[in-house]
């Protein structure tokens, strides 16, 4: 179940990679065409990431090494925005209502009254999926280092 935003105080992402094992990013057209074909998967008119057991083909420990051509649909993640939902997910931005939803799988949810950076991280979040902008930085980790699979740090 997806938590409105507005139960959300703040989020961050500290690239631990675990969205990559339990999600099959969704791809738009264009980012399927991008994309080496084997890597991708269709189902039912509508085409994915396609895993490699349970991985992302493109996550080298928990880092993902396509950050220029990642799919919105990572670049987003907890995020998720729709046309219709709950009054509590609702979101106005330049004139048009959204439903911004964050996933609570993510391990750093904290919930709460949203604090003024997390609102600022979903207007970031709307910017891109309208098209506006696809700069991603404050929605993504900025560490110097990242954590592999056992723990350790890398630069």
């Amino acid at each position: 179940m997806k938590l409105p935003w507005r139960r959300v105080r703040d989020w961050r992402c500290c690239a631990c990679g675990k969205c990559c094992l339990a999600y099959t990013p969704k791809l738009t057209y264009y980012e399927y065409l991008k994309l080496p074909k084997r890597f991708v998967t269709e189902k039912r008119g509508r085409y994915y990431i396609r895993k490699l057991g349970r991985r992302c083909p493109f996550q080298i420990d928990n880092l993902c090494i396509i950050q220029s051509e990642k799919p919105l649909s990572c670049k987003l993640f907890p995020f998720s925005v729709h046309r219709r939902g709950d009054e509590l997910a609702l979101f106005e931005y330049d004139g048009e209502e959204h439903y911004v939803y964050v996933d609570p799988f993510c391990p750093n949810i904290t919930l709460g009254h949203p604090s003024k950076a997390f609102v600022e991280k979903i207007i970031q979040a709307l910017k891109m999926v309208t098209g506006k902008e696809s700069d991603f930085s404050i929605l993504t980790c900025h560490s110097l280092y990242f954590r592999n699979s056992s723990g350790g740090l890398i630069p």
